[in-house]
């Protein structure tokens, strides 16, 4: 019987989560990997912060999902993956062999130097769903001190539940985000001004053009001497792949993710695929975003099928534009497509819509049911 391994049961397995049991009937058997039994999808994590979603809204149940079809879930960390022998290498010291590895990893935040308890990061989602009841708790008490890290989308949706979690306690929540480049830079420069003007008229803080180089007990140490006190920290300074491929041996781009050809197989090891912010497209870069994962997901199933069965392979053409929708959190959205940028209620409504239906075409097994 041929092996496939799903390591990691992020956006761009779910396809092939989904059809385990096409697999396992045509006489393959699926091994899935992960660190938990749910999977949560970072699109809805900034509005579990806020608590505009709960946990069971924004979440798949992987291990139900690969159990229900036959296959066997082994919840773990994947440290090591020896190509030359086809075998990946887990943090408590089991190893599992495969035909074919598909990896959907996802990706680190980047880490800030320092150490507290009142540091946030945003991966793994459901912290943020703790945070913000722990906020929520101490705004009803005193007054709250919040430092969002980071002025991309992470962070400009953070710092605006920030805000909407203070105005549903009636607390004082005093915010402040600060970034190391223009917020947003990399979203046309509409969205950046339109997402100032929100904050400004809101009262968070922004601070551009500013590193913050240590994090201390309670204060944030700032280029040129500043500092900033703070009582929670989060950590949305950006992401990156993690480093279980450049310490495996194999080709990875210069930010560390596996480097995959147009069928989204490593270059040199045609027998380990893989999607989502785990992989550096080699014929053209890609921006880590929910889209190009969700729309690798048919290809990898078809991609993993072929390898299984001696077929085809099917190429990924990604899109050369995508729509991109930031939650405010204030029950508005900014909305954007190339140079196009507009905000306002409807577009928040129909980040809401989008996101649901995709949650419920792959909550399939009890998960909206459940308490938290």
């Amino acid at each position: 019987m041929k092996k496939l391994i799903l390591a990691g049961a992020g956006h761009a397995h779910l396809f092939t989560l989904m059809k385990t049991d096409r697999l396992i009937a045509a006489g393959i058997s699926v091994t899935v990997i992960a660190r938990g039994d749910y999977h949560y999808y970072s699109g809805m994590g900034p509005g579990l912060l806020s608590g505009r979603y709960q946990p069971a809204e924004t979440r798949f149940h992987v291990r139900r999902m690969t159990e229900e079809r036959g296959g066997r879930f082994i919840q773990g960390d994947m440290v090591g993956i020896d190509a030359d022998n086809r075998r990946v290498v887990l943090s408590d010291g089991r190893s599992f062999d495969y035909d074919v590895l598909s990896c959907n990893l996802g990706s680190d935040v980047v880490p800030v130097s320092g150490s507290n308890e009142q540091i946030i990061s945003v991966k793994p989602i459901e912290n943020l769903f703790f945070a913000g009841r722990d906020i929520e708790k101490r705004l009803k008490q005193e007054r709250v001190r919040a430092l969002v890290i980071g002025g991309g989308a992470a962070g400009i949706e953070l710092a605006g539940n920030l805000w909407r979690l203070g105005e549903k306690t009636a607390g004082s929540l005093e915010i402040t985000l600060v970034s190391q480049s223009e917020i947003l830079a990399r979203h046309p420069s509409r969205v950046r001004l339109l997402a100032l003007a929100s904050f400004t008229k809101r009262g968070i803080r922004i601070i551009e053009h500013v590193k913050v180089q240590d994090l201390s007990g309670s204060e944030a140490v700032l280029q040129e001497d500043g500092r900033l006190a703070f009582d929670y920290a989060f950590n949305a300074a950006g992401i990156r792949p993690p480093s279980i491929f450049r310490n495996s041996g194999l080709p990875v781009a210069a930010d560390g993710g596996l480097l995959v050809n147009a069928c989204l197989q490593s270059v040199r090891q045609p027998r380990i695929i893989g999607g989502g912010d785990c992989i550096s497209f080699a014929p053209r870069p890609l921006d880590r975003v929910g889209v190009y994962a969700v729309r690798q997901g048919p290809v990898l199933y078809d991609n993993i099928a072929a390898l299984l069965g001696c077929r085809a392979l099917r190429t990924f053409k990604p899109q050369s534009h995508y729509l991109s929708v930031l939650n405010l959190g204030d029950g508005r959205g900014i909305l954007s497509r190339r140079s196009f940028a507009a905000s306002g209620r409807f577009a928040f409504l129909l980040k809401n819509y989008i996101d649901r239906k995709f949650m419920k075409r792959f909550q399939v097994s009890g998960e909206i049911n459940a308490l938290l």
